[in-house]
């Protein structure tokens, strides 16, 4: 069987070596002459689609290389202002904040200036709302002079609540929606008096009207300044319903707080027995 194998390889070597003389000699020959060499074309005819498809593929590959690195280089840039699209915006609402903030501060620093009154500015630190409560505490307290009952009121004389309890360093006060507020509290258009009340909720109810009383919705609500504790004229709120009752011989009035006490940042805390300037 080996020898067999043997034959066959020293016999294909043979033909092959002999095929080579041959195609050599040819070649040779038709350069002399100057003609084609048939076996040359016909090798070159079967070769040229698989070179033309390797130069194809290798041009597609070059491209794809010059193209893959740019997309690369944008895809990079592209993430870069991304980033610092995030920067400027983050950097924008800080400066907002700020400007706002500097905005309030003057409006207070300008109130305290303009007033001849008592008061002491500060600023809320934290709130507590419940269905029945609502109070907040203020950085300051009976070292700054702060008193229980103290009128609480916002830069533009719109009144929050009263003065609480206080501390050294802190205050709380109640607000005006509080279940447990009341103040005396008046119609600005037409001075009619009555008990402002907190409802544990978004209003207020302006009770003990008389039944004929002229005030209707969209009347603006002050305090009345009865027993000298609120400072009188402070805005309160705006009516937005008014019920008379014809049995009890009253009117009430729903009103509408001027503020939420979510809204509040800066506050100045008015003392007692004080008038609101004109």
């Amino acid at each position: 069987m080996l020898s067999i194998l043997r034959e066959k390889a020293v016999l294909t070597l043979l033909v092959l070596i002999a095929l080579g003389v041959g195609i050599g000699a040819g070649h040779n020959h038709a350069l002399d002459r100057g003609s084609a060499f048939v076996v040359s074309d016909a090798a070159s005819l079967v070769l040229r689609p698989s070179a033309t498809v390797f130069h194809l593929v290798g041009v597609a590959a070059n491209t794809a290389v010059r193209v893959a690195r740019p997309r690369r280089l944008l895809l990079r840039e592209n993430a870069d202002l991304r980033r610092e699209v995030v920067r400027l915006r983050r950097q924008n609402a800080v400066l907002t904040e700020a400007a706002q903030e500097n905005e309030r501060l003057r409006t207070a620093l300008g109130l305290k200036q303009s007033s001849r009154i008592e008061m002491v500015a500060s600023e809320v630190i934290s709130r507590a709302e419940s269905t029945w409560f609502d109070t907040a505490t203020i950085d300051k307290g009976s070292r700054a002079g702060i008193r229980k009952g103290w009128a609480v009121i916002t830069p533009d004389w719109r009144l929050v609540g009263q003065i609480l309890d206080t501390d050294a360093f802190s205050s709380r006060f109640v607000a005006l929606t509080d279940a447990n507020s009341a103040i005396g509290a008046m119609v600005q258009r037409s001075r009619s008096s009555g008990i402002l009340q907190g409802q544990a909720g978004d209003y207020l109810l302006l009770s003990y009207l008389p039944r004929d009383a002229d005030v209707k919705a969209g009347d603006v609500v002050v305090s009345s300044g009865m027993g000298q504790v609120i400072p009188k004229g402070l805005v309160v709120g705006r009516v937005v319903k008014v019920v008379r009752s014809e049995v009890m011989g009253s009117a009430k009035a729903l009103v509408r707080p001027s503020i939420r006490m979510d809204q509040i940042e800066q506050v100045f805390v008015v003392k007692s027995g004080q008038g609101v300037p004109r």
